[in-house]
């Protein structure tokens, strides 16, 4: 599980470079998010791996407005 966090905070601080304060944050709560996906039965490291970057990008960047649902 560590291993899944570790690879989602480094790749996405590739696109977007965060401070102490943001990874630790973001640490947390990404932490939170794969425990949850992982308890619900997702046990693929890549996909865990997409799906956390994709939480990441909307918590640091917002929601992309193509998607908003209009």
């Amino acid at each position: 599980m560590n291993d899944v966090v570790d690879r989602i905070l480094n790749t996405y601080q590739l696109i977007r470079p965060l401070d102490a304060v943001q990874i630790s944050d973001s640490k947390r709560k990404i932490t939170r998010y794969i425990e949850s996906l992982a308890s619900s039965g997702q046990s693929d490291a890549q996909q865990l791996t997409v799906y956390g970057l994709a939480y990441l990008k909307e918590l640091h960047e917002g929601r992309d407005p193509r998607f908003t649902g209009c």
